[in-house]
């Protein structure tokens, strides 16, 4: 495995994704679209007045939900021209999170302090749902009609999508589960604690566990040949049996990426790279 440098663009972190034939990318004040077989820029459009770090974005059906502390912007994905844009948050004890799902034409949103708005891109509308006390940093996981909401107090909850009632809920850590993926009936976690978890879903009894396994934010960014790919800000990409959570090799690629169809995308403060798997 080779890591290939596609793209030159200094940046001060940038966010990715990509979406069919077309790598997207937030990075200072603009966002960005290039087509990946040629990695010509296919749009390009200046959201932002000054720079910022707390941002993000997810692409679902042809939008771009992309963040800003507290505001929220709309953004056609095929033009990246911006539709709509919503100040959501009233300071930064609630600000914009992210997006945990969108089901047109409602955008659930991850507010800070353990809020879920429910957005209605058509009518404008926004309803306010609180399901818990501590927040979330993300990481959710979505199994048919349950949403798996992780929280800054190490409790995982399991939601129903539609009622946004708190199901069940239970305590695996004391602070901070990083990221949850689901498949295959189980579910996957990095937590502050240093451990990797597998749980099952049907009944949430943790059934395996690696202890100081990682460090620092980690979060596993897919799965990949029955593999967890986990990436973190102070530890090397790393690949984890996901039967038996032995670790099975470490790479040397950018901390920032995204996985996508077994093809690494990620980038440092000069450029992007990709490897493929």
């Amino acid at each position: 495995m080779d890591k290939v440098k596609i793209l030159d663009i200094e940046n001060d972190g940038i966010n990715l994704s990509v979406d069919g034939d077309f790598l997207y990318m937030r990075c200072k004040r603009s966002m960005y679209k290039y087509d990946l077989t040629n990695m010509q820029m296919a749009a390009e459009n200046i959201i932002f007045k000054k720079d910022g770090r707390a941002r993000g974005f997810s692409i679902c059906d042809d939008f771009i939900f992309l963040h800003d502390f507290l505001d929220l912007y709309i953004l056609d994905k095929n033009d990246l021209t911006v539709k709509e844009s919503f100040r959501l948050g009233e300071n930064l004890s609630s600000d914009v999170c992210g997006l945990i799902w969108f089901d047109f034409p409602k955008a659930y949103l991850n507010i800070r302090n353990g809020w879920i708005y429910i957005l209605d891109i058509q009518t404008k509308e926004v309803k306010n749902v609180k399901v818990n006390d501590s927040g979330s940093w993300g990481g959710f996981a979505m199994a048919g009609s349950h949403l798996f909401y992780p929280t800054v107090k190490g409790e995982l909850l399991e939601i129903d999508r539609d009622s946004l009632d708190v199901i069940r809920k239970v305590n695996l850590c004391k602070k901070n589960i990083y990221s949850v993926v689901h498949e295959d009936g189980l579910l996957y976690m990095t937590s502050q604690d240093q451990t990797i978890k597998i749980v099952d879903a049907a009944s949430l009894e943790t059934t395996c566990v690696i202890k100081k396994a990682v460090a620092g934010m980690v979060g596993i960014i897919g799965i990949h040949n029955d593999n967890l790919v986990i990436a973190g800000n102070r530890t090397p990409f790393s690949f984890w049996d996901k039967k038996t959570l032995q670790l099975r090799k470490n790479i040397d690629f950018p901390r920032s990426a995204i996985l996508h169809k077994g093809v690494l995308f990620g980038s440092d403060h000069q450029s992007i790279y990709k490897m493929i798997l």
